[in-house]
């Protein structure tokens, strides 16, 4: 079963509203094992609209659309519905009602122009909006279905998660869908790609997909069968064997972030941690105290930009800032060792290096960093080379220096 995605308004192809609407969606449907081949984007104009619905409708089996579903007079993607289905806009009591007992328990009055939400397509179902005036609209016939959604992000996904997504999952009556995830990190695509080509599967009805990000790859696997045993037995045995090949790389299986992984070994083993950041500026702290709970095993963070602060807070020796420069193994493990004495804490990680544009040499070029990491039995380094703009080499860099954390943690 296939999709496309339509999302709607003058301020999304304009560029002055992100479209989070369709990435969204997409990634639903993908977790039920629904692939969205089109994603298209129409302004306010009723002909643009009604032209986007009649493709989506005659190449897609399922086809969502997002936006101009409001009761103002530039709302018209109900208007292009009707053209599009050959339905007229008909009132309907039992809405309006509904709008005012709403509008009444928040102690207001429904406003006249939001009565134009009672106006809805002829024969279509109704999808119930929980937080919302806008209800979401669904037609049906055959092997196809166009579901039309409000744009407000908040009210799109309590629709898709409420009514969506169930309904979905019933009308495709072809067994069971079972998904996993491997979450990778210091490994390219290109790399993994290479490692475990040999294990893709190639039947239609089991797939691998890459998913590439500054902070590492996805590996998705999603496999359906009549039956769900079948499905989870396919899918574990490939996991498995993808662990056999590239596990020193994978984090996790499932959806925690490496920081959530990173959170519950140190609250497992009812460790703490410290960090000493220089060409990431705090974003490694920031990273691990996203993560709600995170005060039992964060202790603090030294942002060192300077040689100074490298010196008179985390104690690193001037020899080794003068004999060896700022980035290098040396100094980072001093100053991994330097933020876990400052704060007591069971580990101490640090990184330092140049994350560019400029600032790079011949011999220290951007994107080399030295990730420390320090406990009682001792200190190690590790020396990374990466590419790309600053943001992506700060990123990756965090990133990798929690992974050297978690497999300290646990002894690899």
């Amino acid at each position: 079963m296939n999709a496309e995605i339509i999302t709607i308004g003058e301020e999304i192809i304009s560029g002055h509203t992100l479209d989070t609407n369709s990435a969204y969606i997409a990634n639903k449907l993908s977790e039920i094992g629904i692939a969205v081949r089109y994603r298209v984007s129409v302004g306010d104009r009723v002909e643009d609209i009604e032209e986007a619905i009649l493709t989506a409708w005659n190449r897609s089996a399922v086809t969502i659309a997002t936006g101009g579903l409001g009761p103002t007079t530039d709302d018209i993607t109900k208007k292009a519905i009707c053209n599009a289905f050959e339905r007229k806009l008909i009132f309907h009591d039992d809405l309006l009602k509904l709008l005012e007992d709403r509008f009444r328990s928040l102690h207001r009055k429904l406003p006249a122009v939001a009565q134009n939400q009672a106006l809805q397509p002829q024969g279509a179902d109704l999808l119930d909006n929980p937080i919302g005036s806008a209800p979401g609209i669904l037609f049906q016939e055959d092997e196809r279905c166009f579901v039309a959604l409000p744009g407000v992000p908040s009210e799109m996904e309590a629709i898709i998660s409420q009514s969506v997504l169930p309904y979905l999952r019933k009308r495709q009556g072809r067994g069971h869908i079972e998904i996993r995830r491997l979450r990778t990190t210091g490994i390219t695509e290109s790399e993994l790609s290479e490692a475990i080509a040999d294990l893709e599967p190639t039947q239609d009805h089991f797939r691998l997909a890459y998913l590439p990000g500054y902070q590492g790859v996805d590996l998705r696997l999603v496999c359906q069968a009549s039956e769900e045993a079948e499905a989870i037995a396919k899918v574990d045995k490939l996991a498995e064997a993808i662990v056999g090949r590239v596990g020193a790389f994978i984090y996790t299986i499932g959806d925690q972030s490496i920081s959530e992984v990173v959170g519950s070994l140190l609250t497992a083993a009812g460790k703490t941690v410290a960090t000493a950041e220089s060409c990431t500026g705090g974003l490694v702290a920031k990273m691990l105290t996203d993560v709600s709970g995170s005060s039992s095993y964060f202790l603090g963070s030294v942002v060192a930009y300077s040689n100074d602060v490298k010196h008179d807070v985390l104690k690193v020796p001037t020899e080794l800032l003068q004999g060896y420069g700022a980035v290098s193994a040396q100094v980072a493990e001093a100053m991994a060792t330097g933020i876990r004495i400052l704060v007591s804490s069971d580990y101490g990680l640090s990184l330092t290096g140049v994350a560019g544009p400029t600032g790079g040499t011949p011999e220290k070029p951007v994107g080399l960093v030295y990730i420390g990491c320090a406990q009682a039995s001792g200190v190690v380094s590790k020396k990374i080379n990466l590419f790309g703009t600053r943001q992506r080499v700060r990123e990756r860099s965090a990133t990798m220096a929690l992974d050297i954390l978690r497999k300290t943690i646990i002894g690899r």
